[in-house]
């Protein structure tokens, strides 16, 4: 049928035409709430298909007034940027271009999320988060930390440029370029300034070093008779082979610390359920020298384990510099590879061309609790050293899209912020209400990226260590290794000088004894050179026996890695980097070593359902190598078992207090069953054995039948490898990876070996390695998680440590040549 209009119908047609298109272009152009406008979303001129790219990266040009010489950056076939330049300011300059290249939107989220301003982007829900970060004093601290990059001249200059670099690639982008992300989130990126180094820092800072039990030691203490604390919380954990060989002598006169006031009792911090830490969190670094290996060289292995997210938090690179300064004097020149963090120059983990270097997280104590006493309700003074001192108020403004700025005040005291409101909880998962901190990433004076700068130039031991004395603020361990021969292994960083057991529990804000008064001196920090053994290891477990002067902490990794590592290293010779890569995907646990066989001694199968299968099962669990692999049903059975019996054997004593605990670790779990002292929990430790055995079998028969040899660990234990901001279909929620966190394969559910390394120190230098993902940060280039299988699955790559820039030219796959602007 056709129907034809004629004289008015039409206008009147023409005009509803009009209004509906009005409309629809309003629709697809207006955000709603927090929701991007859907039609620049979908456009195919700027919208998301803008951001799908073929694979490989295509040559590229670029003009800067801010470049003194060409600068030449190589990718090879995996997207790693090689950068040569003349000068360190055009060198720098390149690595923040071509970061922000691939990783744009990762550093302008991170920067956001680490200064509290998430809710600028995505609304009110992110208001508690950013109240948070702010009164953690995330931005405080940022502030100090650039105030200190930019007072060296060095690192000034290095930031600077980075920054401009950074900046120069953001200016030539048009919105259609943006990452996806912006365009999904609708906002734009931002000009990198000094404070986001600082920031990014800051992030690092808080993953690593924000971490406390003070509060849970407290209330435990308080709660439980003396004898059973010390059971349940020893003060040196079971079998742990610390990193320093406990032969080691210290030959020195350590500073005394001060004696607090006697009397001082915390009060009870209640109800605060406060969540423990992934237990993926930790890292592995070893090195052995030349005896050990079949080259005669040195060779060194490190694997932080941190948060796997898409974009990694990794950004490889090599950065290479001929060190001419404006005078054309060469001096300061680079060459080193390896991986940096979006958003800071310089190479973190990696090697140049005379050492190597890789990092653990320490686990000493790094933030105090402090109880404070304040004057009265107004809160403006504070009780300490028997005086009544001001409170420094700072203002924090919080803007919220499609909602009314926040305004929060938060309380200063010279220990640092009260990071609890008195009225509220901001952020039930960290520290207790009413309560200050005093937390390193806060001191002055601390500049890590110095540390970098000459680290990645050192060229002998002596270099290095020189460089090390500027690692402060961001303690690690750090292992080391060279051409000449040389191994060494330290626990780096600033701690204070502290009285036994300080900073474990909540201190006195009253006391100046608890105050950070002095800090134990460089050449008195836990190290070791050369030893006799061969190799240096560190797997986040404690530093030194308790014969070290010092007291550092008490809260360090267990056994497990630490101990299966040396275990390992002390019986190998003619090691080769291939060995190294099998050992670093080693997936044998010793706390399943220790346990099992008491567990299988105190197991009874009568009352068990299924019997038809339990015997097999029993027969799987003797015949078991203790290896998590990812086809194993053995591990799954036993990591089901595990669980179930570490909750039945605490729950009845933890579960009669209802304020924050934590409980026992599993290490010191297994001695006290192991030791006898059974007498420490409140369940029949043969009835727990058996009801978590039953418990176990049922509860893997009704989710994957009565087979046990279909029982696959894989299927149980999914890795999942989320995107940075949780954008759902932009991660992985079923990566199926073998390991466990008590393994030197320390995988867990969302942490896991964020880098694999591995650096034989020869006359030509050959290292390997690899991280899950990519280098590029746009979820719509094939690139994007390519190597998530291979980084599962243990395959590695090789790391081309190119000499020049005419070195290897068959290995570029493109080129991107930066050219200063001619006058």
């Amino acid at each position: 049928m056709t129907i034809r209009l004629t004289g008015n119908k039409k206008r009147y047609s023409a005009v509803i035409l009009l209004a509906v298109t009005v409309a629809l272009t309003w629709a697809l152009s207006t955000p709603v709430a927090t929701l991007p406008p859907i039609g620049p979303l979908v456009s195919p001129w700027q919208g998301f298909w803008q951001n799908m790219e073929r694979d490989g990266i295509r040559n590229l040009t670029l003009n800067s007034d801010k470049l003194r010489s060409t600068v030449i950056v190589r990718y090879d076939e995996r997207g790693v940027p090689h950068i040569f330049a003349d000068n360190n300011h055009d060198l720098y300059f390149a690595q923040g271009l071509v970061t922000a290249r691939d990783r744009l939107w990762q550093i302008d989220f991170q920067n956001r999320a680490a200064a509290g301003r998430l809710s600028e982007i995505v609304g009110p829900a992110a208001i508690d988060y950013d109240r948070a970060q702010r009164r953690l004093g995330m931005m405080y601290g940022a502030e100090i930390n650039a105030t200190s990059f930019m007072s060296d001249p060095r690192t000034a200059k290095m930031v600077q440029a980075y920054a401009d670099g950074y900046n120069a690639w953001v200016e030539q982008l048009r919105p259609r370029d943006y990452p996806v992300e912006f365009k999904i989130l609708n906002t734009e990126p931002e000009p990198f300034t000094p404070l986001n180094a600082g920031l990014l820092l800051m992030n690092m800072s808080q993953t690593l070093t924000s971490d406390t039990r003070a509060h849970a030691q407290t209330n435990a203490r308080a709660l439980l008779p003396e004898e059973i604390y010390l059971l349940l919380y020893p003060d040196e954990l079971p079998w742990v082979d610390p990193i320093i060989p406990p032969e080691q002598t210290w030959d020195f006169e350590p500073i005394r610390p001060p004696t607090p006031k006697p009397g001082f009792i915390p009060q009870i911090v209640r109800d605060l359920p406060l969540q423990d830490l992934d237990p993926g969190i930790g890292s592995n670094s070893w090195a052995v020298d030349g005896s050990k290996t079949a080259g005669g060289y040195p060779i060194l292995s490190n694997d932080p384990h941190l948060s796997v997210t898409l974009p990694s938090i990794w950004y490889e690179i090599q950065l290479h510099s001929n060190g001419v300064n404006g005078n054309g004097v060469t001096s300061d020149g680079i060459n080193a590879y390896g991986v940096s963090l979006p958003g800071a120059p310089g190479v973190i983990i990696g090697f140049n061309e005379n050492l190597a270097w890789g990092v653990t997280n320490t686990g000493s104590n790094t933030l105090d609790v402090f109880e404070i006493e304040f004057r009265d309700n107004s809160r403006t003074e504070y009780l300490h050293d028997g005086q009544w001192k001001p409170v420094r108020p700072r203002i924090e403004e919080i803007r919220v899209r499609g909602g009314d700025t926040v305004i929060d005040t938060v309380l200063y005291t010279h220990h640092g912020p009260v990071t609890q409101p008195f009225d509220e909880i901001t952020a039930p998962d960290r520290f207790p209400k009413g309560h200050a901190i005093q937390w390193i990433a806060h001191l002055p004076e601390s500049n890590v990226l110095l540390a970098v700068y000459k680290y990645n130039r050192a060229r002998n031991q002596d270099e290095f260590e020189t460089a090390l004395q500027h690692f402060t603020n961001l303690p690690q361990n750090v292992t080391y290794a060279d051409r000449d021969g040389n191994i060494s292994i330290g626990h780096m960083g600033r701690f204070p000088v502290r009285f036994n057991g300080q900073g474990s529990f909540i201190s006195d804000g009253r006391d100046p004894a608890y105050d950070w008064n002095k800090f134990v001196p460089f050449d008195h920090l836990p190290r070791s050179f050369n030893p006799e053994r061969g190799f240096v290891s560190s797997a986040n477990q404690a530093p030194a026996t308790r014969d070290y002067p010092y007291y550092l902490g008490r809260h360090y990794a267990g056994f497990s890695r630490g101990a299966r590592i040396n275990e390992i290293l002390s019986v190998s010779n003619n090691i080769t980097v291939e060995f190294f890569e099998e050992m670093l995907m080693d997936n044998f646990s010793l706390y399943a070593e220790k346990i099992l066989p008491f567990k299988l001694a105190h197991l009874n199968t009568d009352n068990v359902n299924y019997k038809h299968f339990v015997n097999s099962l029993i027969n799987m669990l003797v015949d078991w190598d203790y290896s998590f692999d990812i086809d194993s049903p053995v591990a799954l059975f036993f990591d089901t078992w595990k669980n179930e019996l570490h909750d039945m054997l605490w729950e009845s004593l933890f579960n009669e207090f209802n304020v924050y605990l934590r409980r026992p670790s599993y290490s010191t779990t297994f001695r006290l069953l192991l030791d006898g002292d059974h007498h420490v929990f409140t369940t029949n430790v043969n009835e727990a054995v058996n009801r978590s055995f039953r418990k176990a079998v049922d509860d893997l028969t009704n989710r994957f039948g009565d087979d046990p040899g279909k029982w696959h660990y894989g299927n149980d234990r999914t890795m999942r490898i989320r995107h940075l901001a949780m954008l759902p279909g932009f991660g992985h929620d079923q990566v199926q990876a073998s390991g466990t966190p008590e393994a030197i394969n320390a995988t867990g559910t969302s942490h896991a070996p964020s880098w694999r390394m591995i650096v034989e120190l020869g006359p030509e230098i050959r290292a390997r390695g690899h991280f899950p993902g990519g280098q590029t940060g746009n979820p719509g280039h094939p690139a994007y998680d390519r190597t998530l299988q291979d980084w599962a699955g243990g395959t590695f790559h090789d790391l081309h440590f190119w000499m020049n820039q005419t070195d290897d030219t068959a290995g570029t796959a493109s080129t991107l040549t930066l050219k200063p602007f001619m006058n």
